[in-house]
């Protein structure tokens, strides 16, 4: 699966002003919900962690407003960094509230997922792994806390992990199908159903930690 973001995404680029209007709409409608979260967060690592979740959005709408060519990739590791840093400060917010230490196993698992989604970048694979290597490690920090949380926050979790793999799904789907899709039916904006369907687990992320 050859994917490169936001290039690859299936819905058709203007040449001249925003590229993406479409995708471009429902990110900024999620930022701005996302900010409304971080001005309510109680806690200085829930605020950091809402701050790259917000990061991590505003630089995935910049994206798709602006498609710079002779930095694909940089486009991409700043959209993907600030998502990996938001996991780092989710590890560190459950970490503090719980007051339970991670085991020595967790910790040296969780630092080989974080290095191998370096190699990956270094190795210039498709951007899809990346992506698929940072919901390994967002669950994964969910799953060693989850005993350790609320009766709501563990039913969020299972529905948080649910509702990202169907968006996963939904990433797979457009990547392999998307060529002939645009082909096809070119004037509809197939993207958008994915950047929809994030709303969900996004916004149950962001209300399960904001006040903690």
């Amino acid at each position: 699966m050859n994917f490169t973001f936001p290039f690859n995404t299936c819905e058709i680029p203007n040449d001249k002003g925003i590229a993406q209007p479409h995708s471009v709409v429902i990110n900024t409608i999620l930022c701005i919900i996302i900010f409304l979260f971080l001005l309510q967060s109680n806690n200085l690592y829930s605020r950091l962690f809402l701050f790259f979740v917000l990061l991590f959005n505003i630089f995935h709408t910049i994206s798709h407003a602006i498609h710079i060519n002779n930095f694909k990739n940089i486009q991409f590791l700043l959209t993907h960094y600030s998502a990996i840093l938001s996991s780092f400060f989710l590890l560190c917010l459950l970490s503090n509230i719980t007051k339970y230490t991670l085991k020595s196993f967790q910790k040296i698992g969780l630092l080989c997922l974080y290095l191998f989604d370096v190699i990956l970048i270094y190795y210039d694979v498709s951007h899809i792994y990346n992506i698929i290597i940072f919901l390994i490690i967002l669950f994964s920090i969910m799953i060693i806390f989850y005993k350790y949380l609320s009766r709501k926050i563990k039913q969020n979790i299972i529905y948080i992990i649910g509702f990202t793999c169907l968006v996963l799904l939904i990433d797979i789907i457009e990547i392999n199908f998307c060529e002939s899709l645009l082909k096809n039916y070119g004037d509809i904006p197939f993207h958008t159903i994915l950047e929809a369907s994030a709303f969900i687990p996004i916004i149950l992320l962001c209300n399960s930690f904001y006040k903690i």
